[in-house]
């Protein structure tokens, strides 16, 4: 009888054990989930041109149209096709003008068909920064944040 009171305490401690390890590999299938959902958006508007205003100091913050945070010095930043599907997830998009206004003498490496003659250009920086948070229906919440340089013509 002691065995069997022993044995069914070990089966109930095993079935604990692996309830709890199943409900930590969805935490980590959504984080992940949410990781690449946020690494998406930030590429898709780094590869928009008209998501970085050159007219802007340091500090100067583009948002999503839709955004009205104080924070936000212009709202001219469209939300890329990878934001459509993501109703269960709250977004927080910025784009923010970086110290130095103008970094000189960027050495910046072109493709063979637009290759030019200097080895290095004026240049802008940029951060991409990328919220998602599903933490209010039990999802993966992540930040990312992205450097980006954007040449600058030499005659604006």
């Amino acid at each position: 009888m002691v065995f069997i009171l022993l044995l069914s305490l070990v089966a109930a401690t095993v079935l604990q054990s692996a309830i709890f390890q199943l409900h930590m590999a969805g935490n980590d299938q959504f984080l992940e989930e949410a990781i690449y959902r946020a690494q998406a958006i930030a590429a898709e508007v780094s590869l928009n041109p008209g998501s970085f205003s050159l007219a802007g100091g340091v500090g100067d913050t583009n948002c999503p149209e839709e955004d009205e945070a104080p924070e936000c010095h212009r709202n001219h930043l469209r939300l890329p096709s990878s934001a459509n599907d993501l109703e269960e997830f709250a977004l927080s998009l910025r784009v923010t003008r970086q110290d130095p206004l103008l970094l000189k003498g960027f050495p910046f490496r072109e493709s063979e068909d637009a290759v030019s003659s200097s080895n290095s250009f004026d240049a802008a920086i940029f951060e991409i920064d990328v919220r998602l948070n599903g933490s209010g229906v039990r999802l993966g919440s992540a930040r990312i944040v992205q450097g980006i340089a954007v040449r600058v013509p030499a005659f604006r």
